[in-house]
């Protein structure tokens, strides 16, 4: 995943990869949900930071990743 993107990555790159708008990677790096380097006036992100982000659960939010529980219910208790 990400191989043509360098090992640490711009904004930009960032921008191109999730299909985000710059402002919106501005948040999220600024919130700190993506962690980040800062190296003077630069922002750096190494590409395990971003798959750390992208495994989260503030970018999961609302996607069921664990499996159901037994009895074929959902975590929240909902049938399937």
């Amino acid at each position: 995943m990400f191989e043509k993107f360098p090992d640490v990555l711009t904004i930009e790159d960032i921008q191109k990869a999730l299909g985000m708008g710059r402002s919106k990677i501005y948040r999220l790096v600024s919130s700190g949900e993506i962690k980040h380097w800062k190296i003077g006036k630069s922002i750096r992100i190494p590409k395990p930071f971003l798959m750390d982000y992208l495994s989260s659960t503030c970018y999961n939010d609302g996607i069921q990743t664990d499996p159901p529980s037994e009895g074929g219910l959902l975590n929240d208790g909902e049938s399937l």
